[in-house]
């Protein structure tokens, strides 16, 4: 008797069907929206909030050095303008540091920091554009003096409000359970081997004790109160 043959089963080698897994965080394509410019659908609406303060941070550097160009050609003759060109662009590497905390939010790279708590690092990068931020709140002259002040304080606010975006349960539920956030090396504590050898193991109740091999010579103990013989041209003491 023989048989029709059949066809595979849905999903037989492991395609996602109906309840596959979730979709994972990348893919979209996009780049605005793969480095937190816009909203990532895959993410928190706090977290979207966080990278796109980070990325607004950039912006108001990006425009002071702009508005510091500018004003170059305005400065009266005595004023160093190479200098504060020069001061802008020093100052918007220091402050790129704001796309490097958003690259390491989007890809999920926290974890090579090896902190036990993956905002330790943002913590510290916010502090730093923070002390970035106060540094530039006086320089300059005239309007342009006013317009530092300004972007400045609007760099500080958007510090501010990163720190209290970490701080909120969903940000930090989103964060810790991340893989790529995780500590590369385990914490203290494992398991360390054991000295001097494996210990044996007690026979389990119900097994018969294993007998040695046959012609093997068995150590039997020493009778109580009976000393032994030292062995032969041995002195005795």
């Amino acid at each position: 008797m023989t048989y029709p043959p059949q066809s595979p089963e849905p999903h037989q080698y492991g395609a996602p069907g109906p309840q596959g897994p979730a979709p994972q965080q990348g893919g979209t394509g996009d780049f605005a929206t793969e480095w937190g410019i816009k909203e990532h659908p895959g993410r928190p609406k706090k977290v979207n909030q966080l990278t796109q303060l980070l990325w607004a941070y950039f912006g108001l550097s990006v425009l002071m050095l702009l508005f510091a160009i500018v004003g170059v050609a305005t400065a009266p003759w005595y004023i160093a303008t190479g200098f504060i060109v020069a001061s802008g662009i020093v100052g918007l590497v220091f402050h790129g540091l704001s796309i490097g905390i958003a690259y390491f939010i989007t890809k999920d790279k926290l974890g090579v920091f090896n902190a036990q708590d993956p905002r330790l690092p943002l913590w510290i990068g916010l502090g730093l554009l923070g002390l970035f931020s106060l540094g530039g709140l006086w320089g300059g002259w005239g309007w342009f003096a006013a317009l530092s002040v300004i972007i400045g304080l609007a760099r500080l606010a958007a510090v501010g409000a990163g720190f209290f975006l970490l701080s909120q349960p969903e940000v930090v539920h989103y964060l810790r359970s991340r893989p790529g956030n995780q500590p590369k090396t385990p914490p203290q504590g494992g398991y360390a081997p054991q000295q001097g050898g494996y210990a044996q193991q007690p026979p389990q109740q119900g097994y018969p004790q294993q007998q040695p091999a046959p012609g093997y010579p068995q150590q039997q103990p020493p009778n109580p109160g009976q000393q032994q013989a030292p062995p032969p041209g041995y002195p005795q003491q």
